[in-house]
């Protein structure tokens, strides 16, 4: 039988059985790396860069070769850095379920809080110029709102589900569409009479809703379908 060469000094396998690439010094910046890139370029982080050019740029092209650009390369990049971590550890001592430390996780969950309130901050912007009609700004305030109230639902879901480490790392962006919403009750939408409570308002909530409604069916209906296969 050939024998394996290990390339660094492992734990003894009877004290660690299953190793992770940040007990190693050789892969923990491979992997630390990999870790970073992916918080600065997932499909959140491209959708919402890409938005800040369309404002910048007012064209379409631009930010869609932006935001593949920077899905791709950075899945690419991240992937190989990762497996370059993890080839430092034979495949049966792998700890490939180790939870990662929760600063790491709040940190990207931060960076893309940041980037969703710079998007909404122009989107309030935007929407307070003369050229856009009152029903325009109303019905997407009501999306908006629309959006918080699913993360709340969300959040207090996943407490009641016992996964508050989940429920903590969607405070952030909560906090950034609530404080959009907030930015856009009082300048936004401030000259209009009865603005928060008109029937557009309603409708841009209850399509917002309805969406969420669909989508989190769709999802449980696919983990129903993991947890039947297994």
């Amino acid at each position: 039988m050939r024998e394996l060469t290990e390339l660094v000094d492992l734990p003894d396998a009877d004290v660690q059985p299953l190793v992770h690439p940040l007990d190693l010094c050789e892969a923990r910046r491979p992997f630390r790396r990999a870790q970073l890139i992916t918080a600065l370029t997932n499909p959140a982080m491209g959708v919402c860069l890409a938005a800040i050019v369309w404002f910048a740029t007012h064209g379409f092209l631009p930010p869609l070769i932006m935001a593949a650009a920077i899905i791709a390369f950075g899945a690419l990049a991240s992937h190989l850095d990762r497996e370059r971590a993890w080839a430092f550890i034979p495949r049966n001592r792998q700890d490939r379920h180790r939870t990662l430390p929760l600063s790491w996780d709040v940190g990207a969950s931060v960076v893309l809080a940041a980037a969703l309130a710079v998007v909404l901050i122009l989107v309030a912007v935007r929407l307070g110029q003369s050229d856009v009609s009152t029903e325009v700004r109303r019905f997407t305030f009501g999306m908006a709102a629309g959006t918080a109230l699913l993360m709340v639902g969300d959040a207090v879901t996943r407490v009641l589900r016992k996964q508050g480490r989940r429920a903590l790392l969607g405070l952030p962006s909560l906090f950034a569409v609530a404080g959009s919403l907030a930015a856009a009750t009082s300048h936004t939408l401030s000259g209009t009479p009865h603005s928060t409570t008109s029937p557009t308002v309603f409708l841009g909530l209850i399509t917002m809703l309805g969406i969420g409604v669909l989508v989190g069916g769709w999802k449980y209906r696919e983990h129903q379908h993991r947890v039947v296969a297994h």
